[in-house]
C-alpha cells in the first residue's frame, strides 16, 4: 500500500476523495444509461370511443414527472373527446401513424437537450406525413433551446409542429400553476 499517503489525516482525506470520485462516476454512469435507454411499456388506451385519435409517446426520464405530465395532457385531450393511446418511446412503440390525428412527444430535458430515445423514435417513424405534432418538454428549471431543436426535427421529418408545452418541476410555471393543470389546459386548446 505504498500508494496511500503516510500520515493518517492525509490517508483519510485521500480515501474520502476517492470514495467521492467513485460515487460521482457511478451516479453519472447511471444517469447516462437511464436517459439513453428505451423503456418498453404497453400501449394504454384512454377513451376508446373518442372521435379523433392521439398518440402520446414519452420517455420516462429519472422521475415520474414527465409521465404524470403526459397523462395529464392525455386527460385534457380525453375531456375534449379524443381517443388517446399512450406509451413510452421504444422499439415496440407504434411507428405507423395512419389512423392518428395528433402525435405528442414528451421528453425531459437534460443538459439542454431532449432525450436521445425520443430522437431515435422519430427516426424509426421516418416520414411523419404532415401529422400535427406537439412536444411536451419538462425540466427542473431551464430547457435552453430544446424547443426549437425538437421543432426542427419534427419539421425535417415532414411533421406539422403545433407547439411546445414547457413545464418545470422546480422553477415556477406560468402563473405559478401546477404542471399537471397546465398540461391538461394545453391539451384542451388543441383543435
Amino acid at each position: 500500500m505504498r500508494w496511500l499517503p503516510q500520515k493518517r489525516w492525509k490517508r483519510i482525506v485521500f480515501l474520502f476523495l476517492l470514495v467521492f470520485l467513485l460515487s460521482t462516476v457511478a451516479v453519472l454512469a447511471y444517469v447516462g444509461y437511464a436517459i439513453n435507454t428505451d423503456v418498453i411499456s404497453e400501449v394504454e388506451i384512454i377513451n376508446s370511443a373518442g372521435s379523433k385519435a392521439a398518440l402520446i409517446i414519452y420517455h420516462p426520464g429519472l422521475t415520474s414527472f414527465i409521465k404524470d405530465v403526459a397523462y395529464a395532457f392525455g386527460e385534457g385531450l380525453v375531456s375534449s373527446g379524443w381517443r388517446v393511446e399512450i406509451t413510452t418511446a421504444s422499439f415496440e412503440a407504434p411507428i405507423d401513424l395512419n389512423g392518428y390525428d395528433l402525435l405528442v412527444l414528451g421528453t425531459p430535458v437534460y443538459g439542454f437537450r431532449v432525450t436521445p430515445t425520443i430522437e431515435r423514435h422519430l427516426e424509426r417513424m421516418g416520414d411523419l406525413k404532415g401529422i400535427d405534432t406537439v412536444a411536451i418538454l419538462t425540466a427542473a428549471g431551464s430547457i435552453g433551446d430544446s424547443a426549437s431543436m425538437i421543432e426542427e426535427v419534427v419539421v425535417d421529418s415532414n411533421g406539422t409542429f403545433l407547439k411546445a408545452v414547457i413545464l418545470y418541476s422546480m422553477a415556477p410555471n406560468q402563473d405559478d400553476a401546477s404542471a399537471m393543470f397546465l398540461a391538461e389546459q394545453a391539451a384542451k386548446s388543441i383543435p
